[in-house]
């Protein structure tokens, strides 16, 4: 069987970083109650958090990432299925709308990377989407690199 996935949106809350802060106890917390919610619920429920409105007041002096995603683990804004041969710039606490739609036969990987050009690219995160989550409306799920201390939420469903 094969299914339709559709990628709503990517709501970045941290960009890819090189400052020693770990969010991970953080991120931990709040995972569990808005890992369902779709995009402007999980905002508001992540902004209406007191630790995790300070990690994203942290995160604004960060320079943001030039995002860009594949669906296979190749980096390189060639390999891009969004937003073609360019990257778009994702700063903490963005709301990135995508609509893009992928084909799932089983499972697919989506991967999410910062272009880079002065070395190679970093692979913020990934997150597998999953034919058997056909039908189950609105679902969000963590993309996140403990290496470059990035954090996204990727929003998407399956029909």
């Amino acid at each position: 069987m094969t299914a339709t996935a559709t990628i709503d949106e990517i709501v970045c809350l941290r960009p890819s970083t090189s400052t020693d802060f770990s969010l991970a106890g953080v991120i931990d917390s709040v995972l569990q109650p808005v890992y369902n919610l779709p995009g402007a619920a999980l905002v508001q429920q992540l902004t209406g958090n007191q630790d995790v409105g300070q990690m994203i007041q942290s995160a604004l002096d960060e320079e943001p990432d030039d995002l860009y995603v594949t669906t296979d683990p190749s980096a390189g804004a060639d390999h891009a299925v969004w937003p073609g041969n360019s990257t778009f710039t994702a700063a903490a606490g963005a709301q990135i709308p995508l609509g893009i739609q992928l084909t799932v036969d089983g499972s697919q990987e989506v991967f999410l990377w910062d272009q880079d050009d002065v070395s190679a690219d970093d692979l913020l995160g990934s997150v597998t989407i999953s034919e058997d989550e056909q039908g189950g409306g609105s679902l969000s799920k963590l993309a996140h690199s403990e290496e470059e201390r990035s954090y996204y939420y990727v929003q998407y469903h399956v029909d």
